[in-house]
């Protein structure tokens, strides 16, 4: 019986060098102090569009493109939004938005930003800890994740761990009538990419250099099995 194939393994087929050279690009945008990767950006991607196998609508007033930006956050990096011209479904402008909303998610979360109002993040020192919640503020919108600490911290949990947060995903959620199953994708979310995301860097020539070649990257110290799409794969 054939091995079955991965997301990644299906993903990193439709990364071809034009859309690797994009996200490579783009990945430029991540500070040193980030746990942030190109390996990052394509976890997103695979999960937002499936490598932009489904992208929606142009002009879409929802979610659309490449990296599946709602119109207001595409326009906010500079991207044009319209029928006749949606700069979402262009991978080099679409990544570059992406990756800087995501790099200015992980400066807002790394000190204490107004968000909006009352909404104002609870920093989070740990940078690996700190990707949680940029991931989930990508899903959600950096105000659900900032309410969701301000409710956590006022239970007497702590609002620095993702662990502790995600319990009150729910109640912090703006949407009250479907407010149970937008908390369950954001855990689900979170929780994909970063499995991807470790996936991807395994697997993925990007941010390499070169051309990786089958069975180059292996693990060094150890690793453990997880479980990604039901099937099991070792994590180094």
């Amino acid at each position: 019986m054939p091995k079955k194939q991965s997301n990644v393994d299906v993903w990193l087929g439709r990364e071809t060098p034009r859309v690797r050279k994009a996200l490579e690009s783009a990945s430029r945008h991540f500070g040193s102090d980030s746990r942030l990767t190109v390996h990052t950006l394509e976890a997103v991607y695979g999960r937002e569009s499936s490598f932009g196998t489904m992208m929606r609508k142009p002009g879409s007033s929802a979610a659309a493109g490449h990296f599946h930006l709602e119109p207001k956050t595409a326009r906010r990096y500079g991207l044009n939004v319209s029928k006749k011209n949606d700069e979402r479904f262009d991978i080099n402008k679409s990544s570059s938005a992406a990756a800087r909303y995501l790099r200015d998610l992980d400066k807002a979360f790394s000190k204490k930003t107004t968000i909006w109002g009352p909404s104002k993040t609870v920093p989070v020192n740990s940078a690996s800890e700190r990707k949680k919640f940029v991931v989930g503020a990508y899903n959600a919108g950096e105000r659900h994740i900032a309410d969701a600490q301000r409710l956590a911290q006022k239970a007497g949990r702590d609002p620095r761990l993702w662990s502790d947060v995600q319990k009150f995903l729910e109640s912090a959620s703006p949407k009250k009538d479907r407010a149970k199953e937008k908390a369950r994708e954001i855990q689900q979310y979170v929780e994909k990419v970063l499995l991807y995301e470790i996936e991807f860097a395994q697997k993925s020539p990007a941010g390499k250099g070169k051309t990786a070649k089958k069975g180059e990257y292996r693990c060094t110290e150890g690793g453990r099995w997880v479980t990604i799409d039901d099937r099991p794969v070792y994590i180094c």
